[in-house]
């Protein structure tokens, strides 16, 4: 999956969008909505490593309250399968 098909799928998951906006030279930008940034994602070039690792942050961001709730998820499924288990809640 290319960086546009793999936004427009990221897009579709209810997260806030990453706008992307085709410039009159035929590239790509993406505008991400955490960062508040612009990055070049298609272009004559590659995307350059900086706009790739702002790439990775704003996923990272994105992921973190999912993340944090499923490691408290499986915390718990962890405290219930060894029997130590304080109250759920």
């Amino acid at each position: 999956m290319n960086l546009i098909d793999a936004i427009q799928t990221y897009n579709r998951s209810g997260q806030a969008a990453i706008e992307l906006h085709e410039r009159a030279d035929g590239s790509v930008l993406a505008r991400l909505p955490r960062l508040q940034r612009d990055i070049v994602v298609h272009g004559d070039d590659a995307p350059s490593a900086q706009d790739l690792a702002a790439l990775c942050e704003e996923a990272q961001l994105a992921i973190a309250p999912g993340m944090a709730l499923l490691e408290a998820a499986l915390a718990v499924i962890g405290s219930l399968a060894r029997g130590t288990a304080d109250e759920p809640g």
